[in-house]
């Protein structure tokens, strides 16, 4: 499909949502140095400054098994659930969503065409399948965006479809076939999780994934210029956190801005089939942040283990201080071992997390390593939060740690050039919190 023809359905997707920015846009489609199609800006754009908003052109359930059943409507997954009255076979949680427009008008209606074999039951995989079926009710702009959307063959799974048909009497048309197994695929490879609470009690959020055309034209960057949320009604926000230049790519992130590069190529391959050859992928360093570094385990060496071409996952790592070189097979094995370390600590209380990350993986692994981060902002996360751990649960020492591993973690951020990421405001904020609470209780 031409540029400027995915360029209109955008236009006309977000129009119908009263979406579309005022001219001139910030924004055009273009082609890519970093493959096919691509998100640009048409003016320099400034730091913080929102650049579209989107909505989604399907959204449903995640299709595992190990998220609770949910509300079909609403999503709700902390409620009584009961089968649909007109016979669809699809959970719902009251009269409401039973009636309501959207449902009866959508995956209802099909799926009473079809005669779910379930009887006067709900079926948990035809809630899974979900997805492609509201797919048959897109509107004819709507269904050429869909194909104007990125679809990996190879990423094309059909397990939605498999569901569907071991759970209906009468199978779907051809056509209709096509086009679901169409979305599965357009799905696997584009698609967002949406992570919403859908009542009052915040401790229950359901997971969803939702198909977002602009920011499925977004490109990956392991050191992105935008930053994105979710509001209450599943609109996904993209903002700068970097100036961006007029004729630059509007590039997002794929992946955790402090995962390391192994973790990062594994994940973009495994997921969205391309090997990320980016300049940070391309530094043993990373820019300086040192989150792929192991420690040398030569005696008397206080040297780090870098790999020699992070590109190339046989490459043999190499201490900077005494040059002592390792195989891959034998970095394998150190990460697998400490990969064991850390699922054993998981299991235990916030306070021994930390004494394990203090005591025991403070010994291990560089103080920069990607798993030691990985640690402290979970520490970080349950002290102030968490049950017993409230802010004024936790000791003098106890705050002093959860403010060095706030810095710790900004100052891993500003080297990687990150910008004003989301994780970067969430340290700032619990280190400002930190701050207030500390001075407080030193003055009372």
């Amino acid at each position: 499909m031409e540029l400027n023809e995915t360029e209109e359905l955008l236009k006309s997707h977000l129009r119908e949502n009263n979406l579309l920015q005022d001219e001139p846009r910030s924004w055009i489609v273009g082609r890519s140095p970093l493959g096919g199609r691509g998100i640009f800006a048409t003016r320099d754009i400034r730091a913080g400054e929102l650049i579209f908003i989107d909505v989604p052109l399907l959204i449903g359930p995640r299709c595992y098994n190990k998220y609770l059943p949910m509300c079909i409507v609403c999503y709700k997954n902390n409620c009584a659930l009961f089968p649909c009255d007109h016979g669809c076979g699809l959970p719902i949680c009251s009269t409401e969503c039973e009636n309501s427009t959207v449902h009866v008008q959508e995956e209802c209606r099909f799926l009473r065409e079809w005669t779910p074999i379930c009887g006067s039951t709900w079926s948990k995989d035809l809630l899974l399948a979900v997805v492609p079926i509201r797919a048959l009710t897109l509107s004819k702009d709507q269904y050429k965006l869909l194909y104007a959307l990125e679809c990996h063959t190879n990423l094309t799974r059909n397990y939605e479809i498999d569901l569907l048909k071991k759970n209906v009497a009468k199978l779907p048309s051809e056509e209709q076939m096509e086009l679901m197994r169409r979305t599965c695929g357009v799905f696997n490879t584009n698609s967002f999780e949406v992570v919403v609470v859908p009542s009052r009690d915040k401790d229950y959020t359901t997971s969803l994934r939702g198909l977002y055309p602009m920011g499925a034209l977004q490109n990956h960057c392991c050191v992105p210029n935008t930053r994105h949320h979710f509001d209450d009604q599943q609109r996904l926000y993209v903002s700068a956190v970097l100036p961006i230049a007029a004729g630059e790519e509007i590039t997002m992130s794929y992946t955790d801005l402090l995962w390391d590069t192994s973790s990062r190529r594994q994940f973009l391959k495994v997921t969205k089939r391309f090997s990320c050859n980016c300049n940070r992928c391309s530094d043993p360093l990373e820019f300086g942040s040192q989150l792929s570094t192991l420690l040398c385990a030569k005696d008397n060496c206080s040297g780090c283990l870098l790999p020699r071409n992070p590109l190339n996952h046989e490459s043999s790592w190499i201490c900077d201080k005494c040059q002592t070189s390792v195989n891959y097979r034998q970095i394998k094995c150190i990460h697998s071992g400490l990969n064991t370390f850390i699922s054993d600590a998981m299991y235990k209380t916030p306070r021994e997390i930390l004494r394990f990350t203090e005591a025991v993986l403070s010994r291990l692994v560089p103080a920069t390593n990607y798993i030691m981060m990985d640690m402290k902002y979970r520490i970080i996360s349950y002290f102030g939060r968490a049950p017993n751990l409230k802010w004024e649960d936790l000791t003098d020492t106890e705050l002093r740690i959860k403010k060095t591993y706030c810095d710790d973690i900004l100052s891993v951020l500003d080297t990687l050039g990150s910008g004003d990421s989301i994780k970067k405001g969430d340290h700032i904020c619990a280190s400002c919190t930190f701050f207030n609470d500390f001075v407080f209780s030193n003055l009372s």
